[in-house]
């Protein structure tokens, strides 16, 4: 997943997304032509509104590209899927290297804004305009709004990446139904951001050091080598260079989640990849990315994707292989799976 070698840097134009991978214009949550482009407000309402849009692409070509947030409103950026990336905010370097999903960033009004990705990326952004946090905050005026919880700096929000994904489902639903559905979860995400961090219920415990950011590369390394394999927590501790018990603490610090979910994203993220190219079976693509029985697939799938794997296909990719319809063999679903 990271190109750390790749050359083809793109300039900083607008980016169509990939083909086969949305770019429907019909979607409420529209796939931008251009990174962090507003979409145009379909709502007849003078009410502010909050915009959301995505920028995505399953390809490997490294990119880079810029954009200002307008003086009269906040940038909310939310990773739909663990990314390589390097993030710059006002010419100040805010994060370089893998972010994982659920991250979180905001880019206040008027900021300048730059992104290196790295290979894939799928990132859902909310333009919420000042007046819009200024009403929810029930401030007077604009100038008056306060600030968006977060900042510049790159932080985790289990309860925002649940919303966000929740999001997504939008499309699902369609019509009016599913513009007001945008429109209230996209309320709730910017409640949640205005709300004051709550302090944590730990009773003093000392907090845990994250896992530095070499041995986190290369723990993802590692991953990503061996995703068809039975992967372990001792072979994860082991590429970090860690005790186990150690291990677990500091890599859920670093990333907002335990090693075990890490993987199963990363092998549902590469069994989407695989599923775009409409290429190999689903037997093919679920054994190539580490599940060994049909139905663990099709569950972790579901899960994470919000679809059988078959139906996003379909959503996809317009069609589904016929030698989708290979049997499991039986030797298959005896053996179960051992990861982290």
């Amino acid at each position: 997943m990271f190109n750390h070698g790749s050359t083809a840097i793109a300039a900083l134009v607008p980016m169509l997304p990939v083909k086969g991978y949305g770019a429907d214009p019909t979607n409420i949550v529209e796939d931008e032509t251009a990174w962090r482009a507003r979409p145009v407000v379909r709502s007849r309402s003078s009410e502010p509104k909050v915009a959301v849009t995505r920028w995505r692409a399953l390809d490997q070509q490294t990119r880079e590209v810029s954009a200002q947030t307008p003086a009269d409103e906040h940038l909310v950026s939310i990773v739909l899927r663990n990314e390589d990336v390097r993030v710059s905010v006002s010419g100040r370097i805010v994060h370089d290297g893998p972010v994982t999903t659920g991250t979180l960033q905001v880019t206040e009004p008027g900021a300048q804004a730059r992104c290196l990705f790295r290979g894939p990326y799928d990132v859902l952004h909310l333009h919420v305009p000042n007046a819009f946090i200024a009403k929810l905050g029930g401030e007077a005026s604009d100038s008056e709004a306060a600030p968006l919880r977060s900042g510049p700096a790159l932080t985790q929000d289990p309860v925002v990446e649940r919303l966000a994904r929740a999001l997504v489902a939008a499309d699902e639903i369609g019509g009016p139904c599913g513009q007001l559905y945008v429109e209230c979860i996209s309320t709730a995400i910017v409640a949640r951001l205005l709300a004051p961090p709550r302090r944590a219920l730990e009773g003093g415990r000392p907090k845990v050091a994250e896992l530095a950011r070499w041995r986190l590369r290369r723990v993802m390394e590692y991953v990503e080598a061996n995703l068809a394999e039975t992967v372990s927590l001792a072979d994860l501790a082991g590429a970090a260079g860690l005790t186990r018990m150690h291990f677990a603490a500091q890599f859920r610090a670093a990333t907002g989640l335990p090693p075990h979910e890490y993987l199963l994203r990363r092998r549902i993220e590469r069994a989407q990849e695989m599923l775009a190219e409409d290429r190999e079976s689903l037997v093919e693509i679920a054994l190539s990315v580490g599940f060994q029985t049909q139905s663990h697939f099709t569950s972790v799938f579901k899960r994470f994707v919000g679809q059988p794997p078959r139906a996003w296909r379909q959503r996809h990719c317009g069609k589904v292989r016929c030698d989708d319809k290979v049997a499991w063999r039986s030797d298959d679903r005896a053996r179960p799976l051992v990861a982290a």
